[in-house]
C-alpha cells in the first residue's frame, strides 16, 4: 500500500515500473511480495528470473507466506515440528491456488523472454475485445544483457539497454500489461 501510494495509486497497464538498488538490498524480496500481494486481489502473475533456481524461489516465497524461516524449509528441520509442518502445507496449498507462475529465463534471449511474456498474456491471461490484455502484472527480476551479442563497436552496454527497455516499454504498451 505505502508503495502503491508513493506511485500515484499503484502499477498502471501499460507501463514498466523500475527498481533500482545497490546488489542484496533486497528488490527480488520486494517483488516477490509485489507478485503475492497482486496475485492474492486474483490478478495473474508471471515472474520471469534471471537468477534464482526455481526451488530457491518456491523456498522464499513459501516462508514469505508462512512466517517461517527460509532455512527450516530449506534444511527440512521443520518437520519435527507439527505447527510448523502444518505452517509450510497451508502455505503451499495457497500458493498452489494463487495466479502466480514463474519462469526462469537464464541465458534467453531477449526476443525469447518477449515471446514468453506473449503466450502467457495471451494463452493464460486473455486479450479483450480490444486486444489488450485482461488486467495483470509481469516482474521481470532483472533486466539486463543476456550475452554481450547485442554490443559492438558502434554501441555501448548503456545503448543497448537502453534498446532492450524500450522494446519491453512497447510491449507493454501492446497489450496493455503493467510490468516491474
Amino acid at each position: 500500500k505505502v508503495y502503491d501510494r508513493s506511485i500515484g495509486g499503484g502499477l498502471r497497464p501499460g507501463t514498466v515500473n523500475l527498481i533500482g538498488a545497490r546488489m542484496k538490498t533486497g528488490k527480488s524480496f520486494f517483488a516477490d511480495n509485489v507478485a503475492l500481494n497482486v496475485a492474492f486481489q486474483n490478478i495473474p502473475v508471471l515472474m520471469l528470473d534471471t537468477e534464482m533456481t526455481e526451488k530457491d524461489h518456491w523456498h522464499r516465497l513459501l516462508a514469505s507466506m508462512s512466517n517461517l524461516k527460509i532455512e527450516e524449509i530449506e534444511s527440512g528441520s521443520l518437520f519435527n515440528d507439527p505447527q510448523k509442518k502444518l505452517k509450510l502445507y497451508e502455505a503451499k496449498n495457497k500458493l498452489k491456488e494463487l495466479p502466480f507462475q514463474y519462469k526462469t529465463i537464464a541465458g534467453k534471449s531477449f526476443d525469447e523472454v518477449i515471446s514468453m511474456a506473449r503466450r502467457w498474456v495471451i494463452k493464460d491471461v486473455g486479450l479483450d475485445d480490444y486486444g489488450k490484455a485482461k488486467p495483470c502484472l509481469i516482474i521481470l527480476d532483472y533486466i539486463k544483457l543476456m550475452s554481450d551479442d547485442s554490443i559492438s563497436k558502434n554501441i555501448a552496454e548503456y545503448q543497448a539497454l537502453g534498446f532492450l527497455m524500450t522494446n519491453l516499454h512497447n510491449f507493454m504498451v501492446q497489450y496493455g500489461v503493467a510490468c516491474l
